[in-house]
């Protein structure tokens, strides 16, 4: 990424402490013309698949309620593969997640998911503590 301000910016998003926080960080840099495409992957369980849906909209509604234009993607897998996959389709121009604190047991867990995902990613990759 240049200096120039990221068009297409890729969040994992688990709804977490701290994916809420890399959720307001990529508000923070999204400029005009920015679309924040917001990814929570969920394993084949048709519960965890409702409640991924639920944070999508949570994720949603707090970035639209910053004037930050975002779609949802809510792929079912692995979750390093489906954020480095997805950011490269899309052809991001930057990954925000966030950095595990310990303190959770959500299934996208930004401990091993950010450290994959800063190896994987095709573009830059922002790790918010």
């Amino acid at each position: 990424m240049t200096a120039a301000i990221a068009k297409r910016i890729v969040v994992g998003y688990d709804g977490s402490e701290a994916a809420e926080r890399a959720l307001d960080r990529a508000a923070e840099l999204a400029g005009y013309g920015t679309t924040v495409t917001v990814i929570s992957v969920a394993p084949s369980d048709p519960a965890e698949v409702e409640r991924v849906h639920g944070l999508l909209e949570d994720a949603r509604a707090r970035l639209t309620a910053q004037h930050v234009s975002v779609r949802t993607l809510d792929p079912i897998g692995d979750p390093v593969a489906q954020i480095v996959g997805s950011a490269a389709e899309l052809g991001a121009d930057l990954v925000v997640v966030g950095a595990h604190n310990g303190h959770t047991v959500a299934p996208l867990a930004l401990g091993s998911t950010s450290t994959g995902v800063l190896h994987g990613a095709p573009c830059d990759v922002l790790v918010v503590r």
